[in-house]
This record gives structure tokens, C-alpha cells and sequence, in this order.
């Protein structure tokens, strides 16, 4: 009575389904047979009439491209999607397009349809239905190269592309598409190939410029991952999904048709609208009525919501089915799939395998997983009513579940095994397994992690005691200061120390708690190092993702003590164990070390490479927007600004430093993202956003506790201070915030190898005795910081202690050793990849080095090398308005209002009353307009405002 009466809606029936009783419009592997039959006699003749052995191979190809790479016939399921279709000609053309439905949804026949009008049109349309063996890339490769036979057959002649590598693969597939335009691509059962190798592919294919006539529909029951965001923006992307392809009561109407029995169109309509076109549903309804049963009862049946409805299908399914099948049907519903060699594991039955494949033949209503028919899922409304009649006779669902989890972890699927545990309502098992893969390490296995795992245990983490499992402890700790929830993570850290006894477990101890002072901003002392370093001798019995972390923490310490070489070395040690070890999420990480350790070493270069693979790989395998992709954003941006090169970085900073605020950061990512924010502003001339970032930083850093953090931004708004002029604000702010004067004399203060980014006392305070014109005092305090450090400063670091010696030099007067000291400078270290230490300096201190090269005569290529660092790197270091334009005159908008009153002669509190700005912010504006105009008095600058412009 209801054999495949999911067929026709597209619903995969089990391959293990006899194919000489099947339509042909049903599984893939029927649809291969039925055709195959049609072709055999053919075959037969031509291989007696030439007894071509070439003949032969054309046409057995012939066979397999016209029977593979066509879509499924749909049999009485003949219902044309007209409005669908009409709407999307009417639309227009798009690169991508998703068709995007549960099983039962009708997506393979409605997009059948599409493929059949494209071809009416005269356009080559190539339909690839894909399978579980397809997420291999060099295999998917193929399928899109077989397909393409259909359309170009000579261009597969004489090349034999199934021993190539991927690139060739990808090459030669490029190379096909180009020469056949325009071209659709449907991609059936998208879902089953869906890794993130793939999708890889798949972006790159559409990221192609070339490719642009090239059209591709992925018919999926889930979304692709890779990112849609500029295909979206440009126009390029359509989204077809359950809304669209739900039956309207037309088609619906159309759909039973003779089969109606006299339902009325009011009463499909209706039925309809309880379906909410739900075709499966609809399907089930028609076949009912087929049978003659009363439809005043059909119909009073589906006077409820939609799990009543499918109760009342199911419970006609299940009641004609043998004893046996109902009792296999109950006790497997509790699982969300079931397979062949999961059910003989768990079910206590002798023909567990047997009911299995006998699924087929009671054409249930169910999903295939894989191409094979050995993984099956139960519709979910059947599967409702399937879980409460197991419930109704007693079957302990739960036991089946542990059962289940217990298989899943001894194949190694640790994610399976966790979810059928959590479903049993087991969280301690779920702890146990995790704990049995290797705990903290699975948060980065993988190439997007293992943290999901961990987060969804954090919820149930009351209901385990946490004691009997101390690694999946420490990965509680681990997820939990990624999330920025600190106080958790010392939480679970300190009940994982407790449990940790044993000689292994430490180094698991030691190794988690050292990335932890990463997130809290800890300092990690020399012992701690060397035990690290000792634990890594003994690497025979040391698991590799474990290693990979240890290597990676002594890469991030040695970073931040300008203990560059080793922190590359280790750094690089690092990402190839962890790639070898398939975490490829934790290899991500390291791109941060690395990239640093550049930077800071005057690599600007690798540096800027190293972030730009990070946030390749962050939005091909996590996702664009993501944490590692904000990461490597604002790691990029401290570079650009620093190289004052166009856009300097702003527009990612914009979005990408407030995500890392309040996701997966640490220290030295947000103190390298505010000073990338902070250089950007003040190239820019505009000290009031650099102001008023400096508030949100300082908020930021308080609220992840960061102290290190907090005194970096004081610091830097000192010398914010000292740049606008407000020298003796800058003095008083400095004492009050941890920069006294007297701490210039401290030697741990004042340690710039641990110090990479920001001032220090010293050099704050030398800054600040300049100002004011003590050249004396700015002098010893710079000498004194240069002589006490034990180890040579950062590259960037060195550039900016010469460039105030050579400020003091000149200001006393000893012009000759300044000449000398400048050759010295763009001799020996690459000051134009480093340019923006001298622009912030001011407009003024440049002019001096241009006088001193030209008084002095040094040698010309010290004053090419000083040229090219002088130069803007094609980016505008005038100030901005509000609108983001650059304006002629310099000023900002709001200095623009401020001199247009100052012209109508308003004194400071009138004009502040006006705006609504303290006087103090008046002065402020003030001091920048006489600076950017060039004048001392309001007078002067009111006359250059009619000159120039703003008054103009």
C-alpha cells in the first residue's frame, strides 16, 4: 500500500532496495540500472558489428555520462513549479544559487525542472549528483570533470586526468569552464560531499574572475559554509528554501488532481494550509485517499497541528507492518541515524541486520545518508511517534543511547559518541568520553576546533563530578577563557590541579595552566619555561597536539620577551605539529607568534604575510568574521598604519577590534589593535577620536581584567596629551596613572624587552622634560634607559629611541652627531617600513631632518633612505571629517564650527555653550586649529580660515 511513496518527492530510498522493482524515477542507483538496460543491446550490437575495442570504450562512456549526469525522471510526481521557474527568469541569472530543504521537500525535482528549462533555452546546463565519496577533493574534481563530457566530449580526449594531483585537477577544471559559456552547474545532494575541503573548492571557483559565466545551484540539506557575504552584497547570490519550495494551494490542487476522490479545492486548500505545503505530508494524504478511505476522516484528522497529522500517518504506516519490523522501528528511535553495523552492535536481536535491510521494502518514510543506504534517518515526524510508542511499551531509550555512545567512541567519532550521551541524559559519560579522546586537546582538533564540545558540557557541568575527569576539566577551563570567562576558567583550573596526580597529568596541568595566564594576562616565570621545555625532552611519550601546545605557549613567552629567534623557532615547531597532528585550528594560532616575532625583528614583510594566511585560512575553514579572522585583521592593521600605507588598516579595525573586546583575544592582540587604532587617528590629526578611542579601550581592558592593558593605555594617553600641546596635563595624568617621574629610574619599569608595544616611564618622561624644554633632564633619562637594558630593544623600538635622540641632538644644537646618528638610523635599520614612527613625531620634526640633510650634507643614500620614510606611502595624513572625506583645509568638522564662530568673534565660553563643549575641549580645538593653520593668535587663524578655505 505505500510502497516508495516517497520517491517521487525526492526523498533517497536505500540502495539496498532491488532496482528491477523500481520506477525509473527513483534512487540513483535505479535510475543507473533501468538506463543501463536500455543501453545493453545497443552495446551488444555494436561490439558484433565493428568489434572495435575503441567503439566499444566511446560508447560504455556514452553510457555512464547519459545515465550518471542527468537528472531523475519524476514519474507521477510531475508537478511544474511554474511560479518558482517564472520567478526565477524574471530575476535573472546569479553566480550561486542554494536550494536549501529537509528530505521531503521536493529540492531534486523542482530543480530538475530548472535544469530541463535551461537546456530548453539553448544554454549548457550539466546536472552532478553527488555522494559521501565525493568529499574527497580529488574525487569531487572528477565528477565535475566527467560531467563536463556531456557538454565538451573532445575535451577529455587523450588526457588522462585520474592520477593527477588536486592543483592539476583544479587547473584543468578551470581551463574546461572557460571555454563553455555561459554554463550552469547543479550540484544534487550537495550535503553528502560538504567538507571543509570542498567547500574550499567551491569558493575558489566562484572567487574566480574568469569563472564569471559560470553558474552554480547546490542543492543541500545544509547551508554552505564557506563565505556568501560579496556574493550577497553584489547581487550574486539566491536563496531558495523551505518557504519557496512549499506547495501553493494551485499546486497542491494540481498535485492530487484525479487522485482527489472528491476533495473539494476548498478542502485541498485547506489541507494545504495545515501542511503549510508540506509535500511529503501532502503525498501521504493522496495516497490515502487512492485507498478509498473515508476522506471526512482524512480530513478530520488533520484538524490539529502538524504532529498530529503525522501521528496519525505514521500510526497507518506502522499498524500494517510485521511484529518484528515494529519492535526493530521502536527501539532505534531513540537514535538520530542509524546504520547497519551500529544496530548489530547495540540491538540484543540476531536479525537486527536483517530488519535494517529490510527497510527498504516497507517504504517508510525515511532519509538515506549516504549512498550506500547504510546509514538511514527516520523522518521526524515519524520518528516523534516512533519515540512515543517506544515510550508506551516500555523501552528503556536511554540504555540504547549509552549503548550507542559507547560504539561511537571505540570508533574514534568522539563527537557522535558525546551527542548520543548528552541525549541519554549522561553527562558524566559525555565527560568520560571526551575525557578518553584526549580532553582539553580536542578544543583544537580539527580545522574549525573542538570547542563546541566544551560548551555544550559547560551546560551540564553541575551534573558531573568534574574530579573524576581533570583533562576534560582543563578543557572546560580552556573554552572558558577563549569566551573571555575568566573567573570560570580559574574555576575549573583549580578543581583540574586537584585531580591531577599523576606525573602525566601534571604536564597536562602545567601546559593548560600556561596558556591560561596567556588569556588573564599572568606572567609566566622562567621555571615555569624551563619545565615546559624539560617536559618536551621526553616527546617519545608526549602526544602530538599536546606537544604542539607546549611549543606553541614557549613560541608566545619568548614572544613577549623579545626573545625573537626562539619565539619564531618554537613558533614554527609548532604549527607543523600541530598540522601533523590534523589540528590544523590550533596551527591557525600561530600565525600570531610568527607574524609578531617579524614584525618586531623588522620583518614587516613576513609579518604582513604571515596575517594574511591567518585570515585566508580563519575565512575559508572558520568562517569571514570570525575570531582568528579579527585577529589576523587587527594584527594586519598594526602593520599597514605602521607603514602609513593607504587605509591603514582603519576599515578592519572598525569591526575587527571591538569583536576581539569581547571574544577569543589576549593581551598583545589588543594592545597591538589599539595602537594601530591610536597611530591611525594621529596621522590623521584627529586627536579627539584618538581621545575618545583611548575611553573605549580602557573600558575594554577593565572588563577583561587586563592591568597590563590598562596601564599601556595611560600611557598612551599621556603622550596623546603631549602631542596636543597640553604638556603639564601630561605631567600630572602621568603621575596619577603609574608614570612617575621617579619611575624613570626603575629598572623593571623600564625594561622595553618586555615592553613591546607602548612607553615606559623613562621614555614617557624624557618625552615630557622635551616639551617643556628641559633637554638636560630629557637627555639622562634617555641615555640612562638606553645603557640599563640587558638585551637589544625590538626593531621598531630602536627606531623610535633614535628618532628622539636624534630630536634631543637637536635641540642641542650638536647638529654633526645628529647628521651622523641619522646615517646611522636609515643605514641599519629599515626606518621606511616603519615610517609612521617618524610622520607621528610631526610635521615639524620631519622639516628638521629634511634641514639636516641638506645642511649637513649626508651621504645621498641616507637622504633617498630618509626621503622614502618621509613619504606618505600613498595614504592622506590630513585630517578627516566626519563623513570619512579628507578635507582641503586639514580641519575637522567640528574645528570647522569652532572657527566659524571664532570669526564671529564668540569668546571660549560662548562658543562652548553654542556646541555644547567645556571649555577645556574649546582650548583643545583651538591648539589644533592654530597648529594645522600655521598661526599663534584667533585673529591669525580667522584670516587664514578666509584664506584658505574654512572661512572661504
Amino acid at each position: 500500500m505505500f510502497i516508495a511513496i516517497l520517491l517521487p518527492i525526492g526523498l533517497i530510498q536505500p540502495s539496498f532496495l532491488n532496482p528491477t522493482t523500481l520506477p525509473t524515477f527513483g534512487s540513483e542507483s535505479a535510475t543507473l540500472f533501468s538506463s543501463s538496460l536500455r543501453f545493453a543491446k545497443p552495446v551488444e550490437d555494436v561490439i558484433h558489428r565493428s568489434q572495435s575495442a575503441f567503439l566499444l570504450e566511446q560508447t560504455v562512456e556514452m553510457v555512464t555520462y547519459q545515465t550518471r549526469f542527468q537528472p531523475p525522471a519524476t514519474g507521477y510526481f510531475h508537478i511544474s513549479r511554474r511560479s518558482l521557474l517564472q520567478h526565477l527568469q524574471r530575476s535573472g541569472s546569479r553566480r550561486l544559487t542554494t536550494i536549501l530543504a529537509p528530505a521531503g521537500y521536493g529540492k531534486t525535482s523542482f530543480a530538475a525542472q530548472w535544469h530541463n528549462l535551461v537546456k530548453e533555452h539553448g544554454e549548457d546546463s550539466v546536472w552532478v549528483p553527488l555522494d559521501p565519496a565525493d568529499c574527497d577533493q580529488g574525487r569531487f574534481l572528477l565528477s565535475l570533470l566527467d560531467s563536463l563530457q556531456i557538454v565538451v566530449p573532445e575535451e577529455g580526449r587523450g588526457l588522462d586526468v585520474s592520477s593527477m594531483p588536486v592543483a592539476a585537477l583544479y587547473s584543468v577544471l578551470v581551463t574546461r569552464l572557460c571555454r563553455i559559456e555561459p554554463l550552469t552547474l547543479f550540484l544534487d545532494d550537495y550535503h553528502f560531499a560538504q567538507t571543509d575541503a570542498i567547500e574550499a573548492i567551491i569558493a575558489k571557483l566562484l572567487a574566480a574572475a574568469e569563472l564569471s559565466h559560470v553558474r552554480f545551484v547546490l542543492i543541500s540539506r545544509s547551508a554552505p559554509r564557506f563565505p556568501t557575504s560579496v556574493l550577497r552584497l553584489s547581487g550574486e547570490l539566491r536563496q531558495i528554501g523551505v518557504a519557496d519550495l512549499s506547495f501553493s494551494d494551485s499546486e497542491a490542487q494540481e498535485f492530487f488532481d484525479s487522485a482527489a476522490k472528491g476533495l473539494t479545492h476548498e478542502q485541498i486548500a485547506r489541507l494545504n494550509r495545515r501542511t503549510e505545503g508540506w509535500a511529503v505530508a501532502l503525498q501521504m494524504v493522496r495516497v490515502l485517499v487512492a485507498e478509498n478511505i473515508d476522506r471526512t476522516t482524512i480530513l478530520d484528522s488533520f484538524d490539529g497541528n502538524n504532529a498530529e497529522m503525522g501521528r496519525y500517518l505514521s500510526e497507518q504506516v506502522f499498524s500494517s507492518l510485521p511484529e518484528d519490523m515494529r519492535r526493530f522501528l521502536t527501539e532505534t528511535a531513540a537514535l538520530p541515524a542509524i546504520g547497519r553495523a551500529l544496530v548489530a552492535a547495540i540491538s540484543g536481536r540476531d536479525d537486527a541486520v536483517a530488519l535494517f535491510s529490510r527497510l527498504g521494502e516497507c517504504a517508510l518514510p525515511i532519509a538515506v545518508l549516504d549512498g550506500q543506504g547504510t546509514w538511514v534517518r527516520y523522518h521526524p515526524v515519524f520518528n516523534s511517534f516512533l519515540k512515543e510508542e517506544a515510550e508506551r511499551v516500555g523501552i528503556d531509550a536511554h540504555a540504547i543511547l549509552r549503548k550507542a555512545a559507547r560504539w561511537f567512541e571505540v570508533r574514534h567519532d568522539c563527537d557522535a559518541a558525546v551527542r548520543h550521551a548528552l541525549l541519554a541524559g549522561d553527562a558524566g559519560l559525555a565527560a568520560e568520553i571526551i575525557e578518553n579522546a584526549g580532553g582539553w586537546r580536542r578544543v583544537y582538533t580539527t580545522t574549525r576546533g573542538g570547542a563546541l564540545l566544551f560548551e555544550t558540557l559547560i551546560a551540564k557541568a553541575a551534573e558531573i563530578t568534574l574530579s573524576r575527569f581533570p583533562l576534560t576539566t582543563l578543557g572546560l577551563s580552556v573554552v572558558s577563557a577563549k569566551a573571555g570567562e575568566l573567573d570560570a576558567a580559574n574555576h575549573y583550573l583549580v578543581i583540574a590541579e586537584r585531580a591531577c596526580n599523576s606525573d602525566e597529568l601534571k604536564r597536562d596541568f602545567r601546559v593548560v595552566r600556561v596558556l591560561l595566564s596567556l588569556y588573564t594576562d599572568r606572567w609566566v616565570t622562567a621555571g615555569d619555561l624551563s619545565a615546559l621545555e624539560a617536559d618536551l625532552v621526553n616527546e617519545n611519550d608526549m602526544e602530538l597536539i599536546h606537544r604542539a601546545l607546549a611549543l606553541n605557549m614557549l613560541s608566545y613567552n619568548f614572544l613577549i620577551r623579545t626573545d625573537l629567534e626562539r619565539a619564531l623557532h618554537y613558533g614554527q615547531l609548532a604549527m607543523r605539529a600541530f598540522r601533523d597532528g590534523g589540528a590544523d585550528f590550533g596551527a591557525m594560532h600561530l600565525y600570531t607568534h610568527i607574524g609578531q616575532a617579524a614584525f618586531f625583528s623588522g620583518d614587516s614583510n613576513g609579518a604582513a604575510d604571515a596575517y594574511r594566511c591567518l585570515i585566508t585560512e580563519a575565512q575559508e575553514n572558520i568562517g569571514k568574521g570570525s575570531d582568528l579572522d579579527a585577529v589576523g585583521q587587527v594584527l594586519l592593521s598594526e602593520v599597514l598604519s605602521m607603514r602609513v600605507e593607504p587605509d591603514p588598516g582603519s576599515a578592519a579595525l572598525s569591526w575587527a577590534l571591538p569583536h576581539l573586546e569581547r571574544h577569543d583575544t589576549w593581551f598583545d592582540l589588543l594592545a597591538a589593535g589599539f595602537m594601530a587604532q591610536q597611530r591611525v587617528f594621529r596621522l590623521n590629526g584627529d586627536l579627539l577620536a584618538a581621545d575618545a578611542a583611548i575611553d573605549s579601550a580602557r573600558a575594554a581592558a577593565r572588563r577583561r581584567g587586563f592591568d597590563r592593558l590598562t596601564k599601556l593605555i595611560d600611557g598612551e594617553r599621556a603622550t596623546l596629551l603631549i602631542a596636543a600641546g597640553d604638556v603639564e596635563e601630561a605631567a600630572r595624568y602621568a603621575d596619577m596613572s603609574g608614570f612617575p617621574m621617579r619611575g624613570g629610574d626603575a629598572e623593571a619599569a623600564n625594561n622595553l624587552s618586555v615592553h613591546l608595544r607602548g612607553c615606559v616611564p623613562a621614555l614617557l618622561w624624557a618625552r615630557i622634560h622635551a616639551a617643556r624644554g628641559d633637554v638636560v633632564r630629557a637627555r639622562s633619562l634617555l641615555d640612562r634607559l638606553v645603557v640599563q637594558q640587558a638585551s637589544k630593544p625590538h626593531i621598531p623600538r630602536r627606531i623610535e629611541l633614535g628618532l628622539l635622540d636624534i630630536r634631543l641632538l637637536l635641540c642641542e644644537g650638536r647638529l654633526d652627531i645628529a647628521a651622523t646618528r641619522l646615517s646611522d638610523l636609515m643605514l641599519s635599520l629599515p626606518v621606511a617600513e616603519y615610517r609612521a614612527s617618524i610622520h607621528i613625531e610631526g610635521v615639524e620634526f620631519s622639516d628638521s631632518l629634511r634641514r639636516l640633510v641638506v645642511g649637513m650634507n649626508v651621504p645621498a643614500v641616507v637622504a633617498q633612505r630618509l626621503s622614502r620614510a618621509l613619504e606618505c606611502g600613498g595614504s592622506s595624513t590630513r585630517t578627516v571629517g566626519s563623513d570619512g572625506v579628507p578635507k582641503s583645509d586639514g580641519l575637522t568638522d567640528r574645528e570647522r564650527s569652532v572657527m566659524r564662530l571664532l570669526s564671529a568673534g564668540l569668546s571660549n565660553k560662548e562658543i562652548g555653550r553654542r556646541l555644547k563643549l567645556s571649555d577645556n575641549t574649546v582650548k583643545f580645538h583651538l591648539r589644533n586649529i592654530f597648529s594645522k593653520l600655521n598661526v599663534t593668535t584667533r585673529t591669525a587663524a580667522v584670516m587664514a580660515g578666509r584664506d584658505t578655505g574654512p572661512l572661504a
